[in-house]
């Protein structure tokens, strides 16, 4: 039943996030546990943890090769084995992804009352350039409420102007204020996001974790399975905000799932947590026992209540 679990994971990770499933859980396994800035993973190792998510050793090693040659890895030799940690660049990226999801659906950091708009027009000869602003205005947190016109509840236009001014667009502005809708059918900011599609996304998330969950709180959860519901259910969740960047509840409805999906994540992803690391550092251990000290795991409410890593 489990691997019912996972393929259904899967298929809503493909729904909410960019790229390939060998790439993504490899990317997430080195931010999770090698999260460290210069932490370094012994190859063998990788290739052993990825065989948890049905990963060919030939697979993993391919991935390994690629992603150090687009310059997310670094590889490092040690006589005749090889070893892995993040790249500069690739570090302090995931590492501000995650403070956006440590906050994410808690409530902590309520959204302004404002509204930040980015209004341009981009020509149609400079169709590739429209492509890539909608895509980074999306990870942003902006959404389109009229054609030329993004919308986000976050004082983020500083981020969508530099990304203007790095593509070339020749025409834009920001806009800090209230919004006034006119007419019945539509002109409200939330408007812009398609919160039926969002509100079915938190539900079958929520419906997937039940498995995993119940087996948790029975203690029946192998380190094994405690690795792959942790990152299989992060690589999903994360992908959250491009759908609901954590809008104002009050332009939502009372039963709004959001806190909901964020509970159920939080109580897998930070239940899991010890028993994931204890594997990892095992399979370390066997591997290259000198850099069992370079594996750390991450965690939403670490102690003391500030981010660190365990």
């Amino acid at each position: 039943m489990m691997r019912d679990v996972w393929s259904n994971l899967e298929e809503l990770r493909s729904e909410v996030t960019d790229g390939q499933r060998g790439r993504s859980l490899l990317v997430t396994v080195m931010a999770e546990y090698w999260g460290e800035e210069g932490a370094m993973a012994p190859s063998g190792a990788l290739v052993d943890l990825m065989s948890a998510f049905d990963v060919s050793a030939s697979g993993t090693r391919t991935l390994l090769s690629r992603l150090t040659r687009e310059g997310r890895l670094v590889a490092a030799k040690e006589g005749r084995r090889s070893f892995y940690a993040l790249s500069p660049t690739a570090y302090h990226r995931l590492a501000e992804g995650f403070e956006v999801l440590r906050k994410f659906g808690t409530g902590l950091e309520p959204a302004d009352r404002e509204w930040t708009m980015l209004l341009f027009s981009i020509p149609e000869e400079q169709r590739s350039a429209r492509q890539q602003l909608r895509k980074g205005l999306s990870w942003m947190g902006f959404a389109p409420l009229y054609d030329g016109a993004w919308v986000s509840s976050r004082a983020r236009g500083d981020q969508a102007m530099s990304l203007c001014r790095d593509l070339g667009v020749e025409a834009a502005s920001v806009v800090r204020g209230s919004i006034t809708a006119v007419g019945t059918q539509f002109g409200d900011p939330t408007d812009a996001w398609d919160l039926d599609y969002a509100r079915r996304l938190y539900a079958s998330f929520t419906a997937f974790l039940e498995e995993p969950l119940g087996k948790l709180r029975a203690d029946g959860l192998t380190p094994p399975e405690a690795l792959r519901a942790r990152t299989e259910s992060i690589n999903v969740f994360r992908g959250f905000p491009r759908f609901d960047p954590d809008l104002p509840l009050a332009g939502l409805t009372p039963d709004w799932p959001r806190r909901t999906a964020r509970d159920a994540f939080a109580e897998l992803y930070e239940g899991t947590a010890e028993a994931s690391l204890g594997y990892v550092r095992s399979v370390v251990q066997m591997h290259s026992p000198a850099h069992v000290q370079d594996v750390s795991v991450r965690r939403l409410t670490p102690a003391g209540g500030s981010p660190a890593s365990a």
